[in-house]
């Protein structure tokens, strides 16, 4: 007698189960608005990502396209005027990002350039020196061998004011 009891009561759970499909709440995840990113009507927030802009040298994508990027990257000039607080702000960035490989001398005697396999490039040396603004800014942006690029951490700015140190820290010998 107990199943006969059963197996309306399954029906009917069956029946509005089935029913249950058919409301509006069924497709919610389906049916709901999406916000791409790109297309936000939001304005940008202060030190977001630009979509439009960026980085104003191009990304090669050989050895032979570095080499002519960075002759081309000769041509930019540096927009941040050696300043003594341009220069005080390049030397607090130089030590928390270059110091530890390019050492407080610029010799590339840090603590993690002298065990690189390559050591780092000699800022002190003519090779440096007599390139333009715009090929070390290059070099900062894009990297080089074992240099990691700065893109990313630091910006347009702060690379130019590392430049800006470079030249009055290490241009004199």
């Amino acid at each position: 007698m107990r199943r006969m009891g059963q197996g309306p009561a399954v029906l009917a759970l069956l029946v509005f189960s089935v029913a249950g499909w058919g409301y509006p709440w069924d497709k919610d995840m389906v049916d709901q608005p999406t916000a791409n990113p790109h297309e936000s009507e939001a304005p940008a927030g202060p030190g977001s990502v630009p979509i439009e802009g960026g980085e104003t040298l191009p990304a090669p994508t050989t050895e032979l396209g570095m080499f002519e990027a960075k002759d081309a990257a000769a041509s930019v000039q540096n927009p941040v005027p050696a300043s003594l607080n341009s220069i005080a702000t390049g030397e607090y960035l130089f030590q928390i990002n270059c110091l530890v490989c390019h050492g407080s001398d610029g010799r590339g005697t840090g603590t993690v350039g002298s065990i690189l396999e390559i050591a780092p490039v000699d800022l002190n040396d003519a090779y440096t020196q007599d390139q333009a603004d715009g090929q070390i800014f290059f070099t900062l942006t894009r990297g080089r061998g074992t240099m990691p690029y700065y893109r990313d951490a630091l910006s347009q700015d702060e690379r130019w004011h590392v430049i800006n140190y470079i030249r009055a820290e290490f241009g004199s010998e």
